[in-house]
């Protein structure tokens, strides 16, 4: 796994590495082939994921606004800042805790074992 898309002569603001448009989710891959995967997303203000489960144990980190992680045990309040791992083969959804503000986060899929 090699890293791309991250500044290497001129430090940046995480957040500003990705952008959304209205309507959409945006995503930039951190990572370069491998089994892990590091992803940015920026998310518009209305957007979700709907409920996904992955086979790796996945971080979130919150750049920037908040959203709701939606777990089996019920929904979760992430703020600037936070983070959170959800369990390999846990099934989860994300949304803005705000429908009218987009917020932006990091993914980290780790490989278990």
């Amino acid at each position: 796994m090699g890293l791309r898309n991250i500044p290497t002569s001129t430090p940046a603001p995480l957040a500003s590495l990705v952008v959304a448009r209205e309507g959409m989710v945006a995503s930039r891959s951190l990572t370069r082939g491998g089994e892990a995967s590091m992803t940015l997303l920026a998310f518009a203000a209305g957007e979700s994921v709907s409920e996904e489960v992955y086979p790796q144990d996945v971080m979130y980190f919150l750049v920037e606004g908040e959203a709701i992680v939606s777990l089996p045990d019920g929904a979760v309040t992430m703020r600037e800042g936070d983070v959170l791992c959800v369990a390999a083969g846990t099934p989860s959804a994300l949304a803005g805790a705000d429908p009218d503000r987009g917020f932006k986060l990091l993914q980290l899929a780790i490989p278990v074992g």
